[in-house]
């Protein structure tokens, strides 16, 4: 009977460990616990202002003229990611390279011209966004921190500074600042 109590208690604890959220501005080697509780507490209330609370889409930063070199928060799919160029883009789970992403507004896109790249320099970037490395996050939801800079002949992000996995999170639940809620729901009558 204590043996299986102590089964019973390991398997628990096994259980509570693997349920843990994993944070990926977070560096496990990094004693900056400040990042940590920025990142935990921060909710996404609306879109088109670049800060955590209200970043810019992947739709906002394809149209913008880009300027200066401070890091903007944005929100958007994971799509794929491209070797060498957006003509090159690869909308696969399965794919290999490790150097960028590939954000969309929309989670199924395929299209290059509705995607932005984001570079990830660093191994700490490459293993905690790349696709490789998440696959489960394939079509999931990102929120991330960067500097807006063509980077692949287009509009994207490079330098990234921060990021947080929301899975299960819907872009489109979150009203652009300037959206009349009466004027969108007129309009699909």
């Amino acid at each position: 009977m204590l043996s299986r109590k102590r089964n019973s208690l390991a398997l628990l604890c096994l259980l509570l460990a693997c349920c843990q959220k994993f944070d990926p501005t977070v560096d496990p080697e990094d004693s900056n616990e400040q990042a940590a509780t920025t990142e935990q507490t921060a909710t996404v209330l609306g879109t088109g202002e670049g800060t955590e609370e209200r970043p810019y889409t992947v739709t906002d930063i394809l149209s913008m003229s880009l300027s200066g070199d401070e890091a903007v928060w944005v929100i958007g799919y994971l799509v794929g990611t491209a070797r060498n160029g957006m003509n090159h883009a690869d909308f696969s789970p399965d794919a290999t390279n490790q150097t960028n992403i590939l954000l969309s507004t929309d989670s199924l896109c395929t299209d290059p011209e509705r995607c932005i790249p984001v570079e990830l320099k660093t191994d700490k970037w490459r293993k905690n966004l790349s696709l490789p490395n998440n696959t489960a996050h394939f079509h999931k939801c990102l929120l991330v921190k960067g500097e807006p800079s063509v980077y692949l002949y287009r509009n994207g992000l490079r330098n990234v500074s921060a990021g947080r996995w929301l899975d299960g999170f819907d872009v489109s639940s979150v009203a652009p600042t300037d959206w009349d809620v009466n004027d969108l729901t007129s309009s699909q009558k």
